[in-house]
């Protein structure tokens, strides 16, 4: 099983800005680009995810900033803003929408486990107008030119018969448009869901597995097809890849994914009997261990 990544992120991926702020707008916090005025966004280079195949450091890194940004509340936006710079935003405009061409309809249907006013709801039939959902993503933007995203959306989307020549047009429309912000809470409270749902998936003993959480593991449109050399995944943001990635490792489809049992970091591990993510918490832990027999 691999990831095509024509889809979103083969050239046309989220653009990589040389820094990001957090910004306060009508009391939402928002992850922005530091852009000058005078800069034209056309310039901006995008992230290259060829290697992603082979490369599982988002999903650890994502993993990791879930827990890091449970235990040290006050360092959460340096957290964030580390995370955001290295990959970039996580294309959150595409994931909470059950109908995948939305902008071809008045009303968003809005999937199951989303937090769109700040708080989670668990009505699979919450709507939102089309515009007002496009000011959660374009919150300075107009009225006037979020109408006019629209319908180039519109246009793209009936300009093309294959899925793999809208969305990269999609992503490229969306994305390097300077207005495209992701509310901060939105990201953290994802990264902590995964890493929760990590922790309730590595618990031994038959511990009791809170099953409603992991049912947040959910993603809208993942697209698979059968190639010569297996079942291909098609994704458009990098949200999509985490998720896909998690799904995989949680299988065991791929190298095992884990929580260090000295630091709690999570990892990824060549078989199933490594504990420890690093040589020195192995290390440290046996020192811990020797100390307390030596107590005892």
């Amino acid at each position: 099983m691999r990831f095509d990544l024509e889809y979103g992120f083969n050239n046309e991926s989220l653009p990589k800005f040389d820094e990001y702020e957090i910004k306060v707008i009508n009391d939402i916090k928002y992850v922005v680009p530091k852009i000058d005025n005078t800069i034209n966004m056309s310039n901006y280079t995008v992230i290259s995810f060829d290697d992603y195949e082979e490369n599982d450091k988002p999903l650890i890194d994502f993993i990791n900033l879930g827990k890091l940004s449970l235990e040290n509340e006050k360092e959460i936006n340096s957290l964030l803003l580390n995370f955001v710079n290295q990959y970039g935003l996580l294309g959150l405009i595409h994931n909470l929408p059950v109908n995948r061409y939305y902008t071809l309809d008045k009303k968003v249907l809005l999937k199951e486990f989303n937090n769109v006013t700040g708080k989670e709801y668990y009505d699979c039939f919450n709507t939102m107008d089309i515009l007002d959902y496009f000011k959660i993503f374009f919150p300075t933007a107009s009225k006037e030119e979020i109408k006019e995203l629209i319908e180039k959306s519109n246009k793209l989307i009936c300009q093309h018969s294959m899925e793999k020549f809208i969305t990269p047009d999609l992503n490229e429309l969306y994305y390097k448009n300077e207005k495209y912000y992701e509310q901060a809470d939105m990201i953290v409270d994802y990264a902590q869901t995964l890493y929760k749902i990590l922790k309730e998936l590595k618990k031994e003993n038959k511990e009791y597995i809170d099953y409603y959480l992991i049912q947040k593991l959910e993603s809208n449109h993942i697209r698979t097809n059968l190639e010569y050399n297996g079942i291909t995944i098609h994704v458009r943001s990098l949200k999509e890849y985490i998720d896909e990635d998690f799904k995989l490792f949680a299988i065991e489809e791929k190298k095992y994914l884990k929580l260090c049992k000295h630091c709690g970091k999570a990892f990824t591990a060549p078989n199933p009997k490594t504990e420890y993510d690093t040589f020195s918490c192995k290390n440290q832990e046996n020192v811990y261990k020797s100390r307390a027999r030596n107590k005892e």
